[in-house]
């Protein structure tokens, strides 16, 4: 999510960067006129308990004097003035659940040397690693082979879960395995913590690292408790560290993941929608 100051001071940056992906500017207009809102109603009700108490003090001088009407007088203004301050209390707290709500789907700004374009066919090549190899046979696709080898059951996956759910066996199932360790492996050895998060997040922490009212419709979830199957296990790995002060002695942290079989289920059983239009 950014920070509210790119709203407050460099709102032209993020106008720029919404038509540079052609989406509207609404979000961005919300954003700061809820922010607006939010600051005066904080001002108002600060404004007001500074009047409260001014007030209060008066009730005690008219006690002292004996002036019980003045007394009642004050408390009823201070009551009144009470009233207003728990008013703009709930509209201060009202603007910024919505303004922090739509915040979330405002997208992080693009990278200046993002081309601009309809579809992919204005993707700029940046480099280009190693040679291509020249096949001596006939290349098989993906279909082909699960079919041949029997390596992916999809009809007995459709059937215990549904479509586009599968069994993975035999040495597809080992290679998957074994890629995975030799990842984890690699990187272990240069200096990365493996790390194998939960299987499932909390609203607040999915919050902190994607909108939700973008996802949630096509996330499975466990009610009442709120938790959400993870998309990806980077989600959590985002949040692991949410709400700590991380100190400059600690850098760099380097975490790997560990896909474990469990994993690939659940980025299978959770669909992640992706807005990038480079467009």
């Amino acid at each position: 999510m950014l920070d509210m100051r790119m709203f407050r001071e460099h709102a032209d940056v993020l106008r720029a960067d919404h038509d540079k992906r052609d989406i509207p500017q609404d979000n961005i207009d919300s954003v700061i006129r809820l922010d607006e809102e939010w600051r005066q109603a904080r001002y108002d009700s600060d404004q007001l308990r500074k009047k409260r108490n001014e007030a209060a003090r008066g009730i005690a001088a008219a006690k002292k004097s004996g002036d019980e009407a003045a007394s009642k007088a004050i408390m009823a203004e201070v009551a009144s003035i009470g009233a207003e301050i728990d008013a703009l209390t709930e509209k201060a707290d009202a603007c910024l659940l919505e303004r922090d709500s739509i915040r979330m789907r405002v997208p992080n700004i693009l990278h200046e040397s993002v081309p601009v374009g309809e579809d992919d066919q204005k993707n700029t090549l940046h480099s280009l690693r190693g040679e291509k190899i020249e096949l001596k046979f006939e290349a098989k696709n993906h279909n082909d082979l699960i079919e041949q080898n029997n390596w992916v059951d999809l009809a007995r996956g459709a059937k215990v879960a549904g479509s586009r759910f599968y069994f993975l066996q035999g040495d597809l199932a080992r290679l998957e395995m074994a890629l995975q360790q030799y990842s984890a492996n690699f990187l272990v050895g240069r200096g990365y913590t493996l790390v194998q998060p939960p299987l499932m997040m909390n609203r607040e922490a999915y919050e902190g690292v994607t909108d939700l009212a973008d996802f949630e419709t096509v996330m499975y979830g466990v009610e009442p408790d709120k938790y959400y199957l993870i998309a990806t296990s980077e989600h959590p790995l985002t949040a692991m560290r949410m709400d700590e002060i991380i100190e400059p002695a600690e850098l760099p942290i380097k975490y790997t993941l560990s896909e474990s079989i469990p994993y690939s289920s659940a980025c299978a059983c959770t669909h992640r929608i992706a807005h990038n239009k480079s467009r």
